[in-house]
């Protein structure tokens, strides 16, 4: 009998040795979130990360003290980041915490940068600067507005993909607001080189001030914004250009959110080989939600749904992809504070980890979060305690 109950007990023992060991490999442990100190000054803003060259590179706003603001830019290297460079400096520049500057690397080497300027004194009133470079950065050409009207509205929430060896962009337009009853548009332009051509409509009734997000498919760019119906339904919609032309705006999922005003969060897009993947912050049956819809189809009108965070988050999602997994963003609230938070999703969608990366300030000041994959690393970047703030966590290799 004595023998009997040592060996149940031995293979007990072994077999909890086993479940954990099983969680254990399940459940690896989360690398930490590294602060990186970024060439940026105190009081600066608005930052944004791209791809560039083997690596990336950030760019933000300085503000000075004689009353310009300047869009400042600096490529990772590997090791450091190489000196900062400024793309261009205007004492009329509207520096912004949710209509921030980028910049593109072409597929032909060209950078192309952009950035807001007033068009007159009335408060929103701005328009969208281009410039060049084709140097790697280490000059800057402007190549005028971005879009053919100068009338005083917005014209801003830009963002970039690439299209053969040329970039499109896309753009909020206001110029119908000038009239009584105007609606905001989405417009698009390529660039081609030191041209700005085929600029046209491609809806002409959107949400006012949601930032858009583009991204490269096989069949050619898709755009994602924040659309409006007749009756106040602000849900997320898209556009991609195919051999026969731009597709009829389609809703991502009929979420059905009425909103008579603009919320400032749009949604978040990012490809990789077949996939398309779209974080998206909504308000559905009177509940706010981060949404990721991951579809293998470019028609983004079907896929999967996962539910990343219900907990009244504030969202403001940004989401990139590796070869094998998802990563999206958001700014969310926990145990009453507001954090930059992460989840991993497969690309088969099983929610493989939520991380809590930083606490960060709960206000519009912590602006728009940012990412980028470079050097094994997923890069964030953020404004906090009134500067851009730069960290990053390790990721597997894939």
């Amino acid at each position: 009998m004595e023998m009997r109950k040592r060996a149940i007990g031995i293979v007990g023992a072994f077999a909890l040795l086993v479940c954990l060991t099983q969680s254990a490999q399940a459940e690896p442990p989360t690398p930490p979130f590294e602060i990186v100190e970024a060439p940026n000054a105190a009081g600066s803003l608005a930052p944004n990360l791209c791809s560039f060259g083997d690596h990336f590179a950030l760019s933000w706003i300085d503000r000075s003290n004689k009353g310009t603001a300047s869009v400042r830019v600096a490529s990772w290297n590997g090791k450091a980041f190489d000196k900062a460079r400024t793309v261009a400096t205007s004492k009329q520049m509207f520096a912004n915490w949710a209509d921030i500057p980028s910049v593109i690397e072409a597929p032909s080497g060209d950078l192309y940068a952009h950035w807001l300027d007033r068009i007159s004194s009335k408060t929103y009133a701005y328009g969208i600067r281009i410039v060049r470079s084709t140097d790697r950065g280490k000059s800057w050409k402007p190549m005028g507005w971005l879009h053919n009207d100068v009338s005083p509205t917005e014209h801003g929430f830009v963002s970039f993909a690439a299209e053969g060896n040329r970039v499109r962009a896309f753009w909020l337009d206001g110029r119908a607001m000038v009239k009584k009853g105007g609606k905001m548009m989405l417009r698009t332009a390529i660039l081609d080189g030191n041209k700005i051509k085929d600029e046209r409509v491609l809806d002409n009734d959107v949400c006012t001030c949601c930032p858009t997000s583009a991204s490269q498919l096989a069949t050619g760019p898709m755009v994602i914004y924040r659309d409006r119906s007749p009756k106040e339904i602000r849900d997320i919609a898209f556009t991609r250009k195919t051999a026969a032309g731009w597709s009829k705006p389609s809703t991502v999922h009929a979420d059905n959110w009425f909103f008579p005003g603009c919320p400032v969060n749009g949604a978040s897009i990012a490809t990789r080989g077949g996939l398309v993947a779209v974080s998206r912050f909504t308000i559905a049956n009177n509940k706010a939600q981060v949404i990721l819809r991951l579809s293998k189809t470019e028609k983004l009108n079907t896929g999967q749904e996962i539910i990343l965070d219900q907990n009244n988050p504030l969202g403001r999602c940004t989401t990139v992809c590796t070869q094998d997994t998802t990563y999206t963003i958001w700014i969310a609230h926990q145990k009453n504070q507001t954090t930059l938070q992460l989840a991993q999703v497969s690309h088969q969608g099983k929610l493989i980890q939520k991380t809590t990366l930083t606490k960060i300030e709960d206000t519009r000041s912590s602006g728009m979060p940012r990412a980028v994959i470079s050097d094994g690393y997923l890069w964030v970047t953020w404004t906090d305690a009134n500067r851009v703030q730069l960290g990053r966590i390790k990721i597997p290799a894939n």
